[in-house]
């Protein structure tokens, strides 16, 4: 009975930790991305919807379903999602669908950086636009950035001009991070 308590115990605490650590990393990367963020065009905002999934979303992002009080069943949800994702997500790096992570995209995508720096909408752009070019590209998902030991940066830590992040950048992902696979499905 004593150890069936202590691992409810330890489970709880591990389960705070987990919620404490994403809250801090979500608001840390919503306040990021309000110094990037911008008015999107009609064709940016046509073009980056063919990028998006709204049921990957919903699933990964409960919250913003949880906010507007929505469920799957409700038939805007799609409509509702999709601005979510262009009036906040896209800015705090949230991911599209489980095919697209612009943070892995950036990375490991060395040509571009000095093209777009950390501009994420060319990346959305790029990517969307480009898509027979992709199939010789790197997948862009952090479970292939884990699996061939890539590490990761924000694509805020990117600067016109340069390859590779700005001097004192933090990883988002390194080779040894544990296998978050949260990513693909």
């Amino acid at each position: 009975m004593k150890k069936f308590k202590f691992t409810k115990i330890v489970s709880l605490a591990l389960a705070m930790f987990m919620a404490f650590s994403v809250f801090t990393v979500s608001v840390s990367a919503a306040n990021r991305g309000d110094a990037y963020k911008r008015q999107l065009t009609a064709d940016e905002i046509a073009t980056i919807k063919t990028v998006f999934d709204a049921k990957y979303y919903g699933t990964v992002y409960m919250d913003v379903v949880y906010f507007y009080g929505y469920d799957y069943y409700t038939p805007a949800i799609d409509d509702i999602l999709f601005a979510h994702f262009i009036n906040c997500g896209i800015w705090e790096e949230r991911q599209p669908s489980a095919a697209f992570n612009v943070d892995v995209y950036a990375s490991r995508n060395t040509d571009l950086q000095p093209q777009f720096g950390d501009d994420i909408i060319a990346y959305y752009m790029y990517y969307a636009t480009h898509l027979k070019e992709q199939s010789w590209r790197v997948v862009p998902t952090l479970n292939d950035a884990w699996a061939k030991q890539a590490t990761i940066y924000s694509v805020y830590d990117f600067q016109v001009g340069q390859v590779g992040p700005k001097p004192g950048a933090v990883a988002v992902q390194t080779p040894d991070s544990p296998a978050f696979k949260l990513d693909d499905k």
